[in-house]
């Protein structure tokens, strides 16, 4: 990018929901957007809150309702969008996405396509997993015919994707977030009082969508457990999605239904994270959660699986406590281990706020994505 020119890039999402990736995505372009050599804009296929974010930034948008209209409306639309825009690099995430962006390279001659991966497929039953995988396949094929780069989050992603794509164009670049943003005015007992808390309860919480590779029902079992000792418990989970009347009806079936609070997909979810003692991940997989890297950045204990990104994050019984196993025992054990040792879990809470400092942040990883795209245009 010699001289004055700047080189101009569009971002494709879905921006149908509002979970890590969509997070990932509206803080990744706030920062680009504050580069003078990057010219942004993006496309959404549905509004909402993503689309809002970047707007907000002064980033142009276009969002294409994709509920009114096919793949082949959505690229003709798209097409005219592009084509007065001489944008050099795509940058898409999710597999729709990933497949609009090959179409629209060629369509518009666009010379070079970024991939962002968030996460590995989530499994599935049934019609859903032939479906699943027959969209993974595609999406892979997508990716080795047209994208230039595909980017993983975690270093545990790469290697599994390692076979999968030819290994010049994987790039790990990890998730980070604004530290800046991620606050909270509330004390631990305001925040327990505005959910209605008691403030002497302790607090164990969840936060993100309520689908099955997320394991709640490992959260529920071991609350129970938690809760048979009688000691003032309560245990939150924040989010939506569609395990929530399963998991409700499991809650009930544990008799934990009146400890447990359902909240709902939260706007105030830095207030709604003041008021846990612990947040709990207790996923199959992770690539690597916002949720985790927010939750350290407010001081709080984390106990997480061992499993995908998170022990990227997590240094076990430095920065959050790791449990290697599924089992709900093992992890109210740890939960409750943790909560017995004020002095240790002090020591957790004040070292994740540094270690997030130290790798995690957005400020690092729109540097080196802005890098990326360098690489890309520049002159080998």
């Amino acid at each position: 990018m010699a001289g004055a020119t700047r080189l101009k890039v569009c971002h494709i999402a879905s921006g149908d929901r509002w979970a890590g990736a969509e997070a990932q995505i509206a803080m990744l372009l706030g920062r680009l957007s504050r580069q003078p050599a990057l010219d942004l804009c993006a496309i959404f296929l549905n509004p909402g809150r993503l689309a809002e974010a970047v707007r907000s930034f002064g980033v142009e948008t276009r969002i294409i309702p994709e509920i009114q209209r096919g793949l082949l409306a959505i690229a003709r639309e798209a097409t005219e969008f592009l084509r007065v825009r001489n944008v050099q690099i795509l940058h898409s995430h999710r597999y729709k996405e990933n497949l609009l962006a090959g179409l629209l390279a060629r369509r518009c001659r666009i010379p070079f396509v970024v991939e962002t991966l968030h996460g590995l497929p989530e499994p599935q039953t049934g019609l859903k997993s032939f479906r699943q995988r027959l969209i993974h396949q595609l999406d892979r094929w997508v990716a080795r015919l047209a994208a230039d780069r595909v980017i993983s989050v975690s270093p545990e992603m790469t290697q599994n994707l390692r076979g999968q794509l030819p290994p010049h164009k994987l790039v790990t670049i990890i998730n980070g977030i604004d530290l800046g943003s991620v606050r909270s005015k509330l004390s631990a007992a305001e925040a327990k009082a505005r959910l209605g808390i008691p403030s002497h309860h302790r607090v164990l919480g969840v936060a993100g969508r309520l689908e099955p590779i997320k394991r709640l029902d490992i959260f529920l079992h071991a609350a129970a457990r938690l809760s048979a000792a009688n000691a003032p418990y309560s245990f939150v989970i924040a989010g939506e999605g569609r395990e929530r009347v399963r998991l409700k009806q499991l809650a009930g079936k544990l008799g934990i239904g009146g400890q447990v609070l359902f909240l709902g997909q939260r706007d105030d979810i830095y207030d709604v994270l003041r008021a846990f003692d612990i947040l709990v991940i207790c996923s199959d997989h992770e690539g690597l959660p916002m949720v985790l890297l927010e939750a350290l950045a407010l001081g709080l204990v984390v106990v997480a699986r061992d499993v995908g990104g998170v022990p990227e994050v997590i240094r076990d019984g430095e920065n959050g406590i790791l449990v290697s196993s599924d089992d709900p025992t093992v992890l109210a054990s740890a939960c409750l281990e943790v909560l017995a040792d004020s002095s240790r879990s002090r020591r957790l809470a004040e070292s994740g706020p540094k270690s997030v400092a130290e790798k995690f942040t957005i400020d690092r990883t729109a540097t080196q994505v802005a890098e990326l795209y360098r690489s890309l245009v520049e002159p080998k």
